[in-house]
This record gives C-alpha cells, sequence and structure tokens, in this order.
C-alpha cells in the first residue's frame, strides 16, 4: 500500500501533460494536396505554375488563292512537334489536299527531345498550306480543324491540342463552286 501514494503523484502529472496535449492545436496545412493535371503530368524540371495551352500557341487560318493557310504562333521558350501538326476541313462542301509547311515562313529544327527522341520543331510559329481540292457548293465559310502539340524547353510537355477555326470563303472560291454545280 505504500506504493499507491508514489504512483498517485506521477499518475496526476502524466495526466497534465496529456490534458495540455490535447489542447494544443494541430498543425494545419498551407495548401490542399491536389492532383497533377494533365499538363503537369509531363513537367520534372519546371517548379512555375504552367501557363494554359491556348496562350502558349495560337493558331489562326485564312483562304489564300485557292489554299486554306494555317499558322501557329509559340511564345519564346516553346516549340511544337513538326509531326503533330494536322488539319482537315469539317464541311462536307470542302475537301483538302494533305497539308504542306510553308519552310521560308517556318523555320524548323531538329532537336534531342525528352519524351520523343530525335525531333523536327518549329520555335516561334509554324506556318502551313492546303489546297482546296472542292467546293462543292456556294458557302459563306467553312470550319477547319487544326491538331498540334508542343513544349516548353524545360521539359513541359503539353497534351495534343484540338482547335476548331471558322474561316471565311472568299467570293471567288464560292463562284467557282456555283460553275462546278
Amino acid at each position: 500500500m505504500t506504493k499507491l501514494p508514489t504512483t498517485l503523484p506521477a499518475l496526476a502529472v502524466l495526466l497534465t501533460l496529456f490534458a495540455g496535449c490535447a489542447e494544443a492545436e494541430s498543425p494545419k496545412s498551407s495548401q490542399p494536396l491536389e492532383s497533377p493535371t494533365a499538363s503537369t503530368v509531363f513537367s520534372p524540371k519546371s517548379s512555375e505554375e504552367p501557363l494554359p495551352a491556348d496562350q502558349v500557341f495560337v493558331p489562326d487560318a485564312h483562304i489564300e488563292d485557292s489554299a486554306l493557310v494555317f499558322r501557329i504562333q509559340l511564345l519564346p521558350g516553346y516549340y511544337l512537334y513538326k509531326d503533330k501538326v494536322s488539319v482537315r476541313s469539317l464541311s462536307d462542301a470542302v475537301g483538302l489536299e494533305e497539308h504542306q509547311f510553308i519552310e521560308e515562313w517556318s523555320h524548323s529544327e531538329i532537336v534531342a527531345d525528352e519524351w520523343f527522341g530525335e525531333q523536327e520543331v518549329f520555335f516561334d510559329e509554324a506556318h502551313g498550306s492546303a489546297q482546296i481540292r472542292s467546293l462543292t457548293q456556294n458557302i459563306p465559310s467553312m470550319d477547319i480543324e487544326l491538331s498540334y502539340q508542343g513544349c516548353k524547353e524545360d521539359g513541359l510537355c503539353y497534351m495534343p491540342q484540338t482547335k476548331v477555326l471558322s474561316v471565311d470563303v472568299p467570293a471567288r472560291l464560292e463562284s467557282a463552286a456555283d460553275k462546278t454545280e
């Protein structure tokens, strides 16, 4: 029975310590954990927030003579894979030949790409054209689908992008369609 009085003060000290721990605030995380986004999955080297693909790769298109001419402008420090660029007509009234790059406006280089090996890429901008094979009816505009993929030079690679662009059809092409009907 003599042990009870010596154990009792020790037990009181332990209860006081545990009570103090229970009242202390638990540490709070400064930011919730988030799953990686598709655009950052391929970003092993970059710690900055990636720009949206729409700000990095800016496409446009128009018809010149009897060809669809397209351009994709890039921000400095980014590149576009040459073999990942494609264009097609979404209009049943317009057929397009396979596109060609306009080399005097689009300078390409060979790079050793971390993900795809040796690749031909464009810096600054890519220009291409596709001959209009057929225009079967009089239409004021046509929709095209322009697809492409590129990366930032530090290793961040974007998922393939596909944009639908509406392109005005010049009146002289419309009148040529009238003659073929």
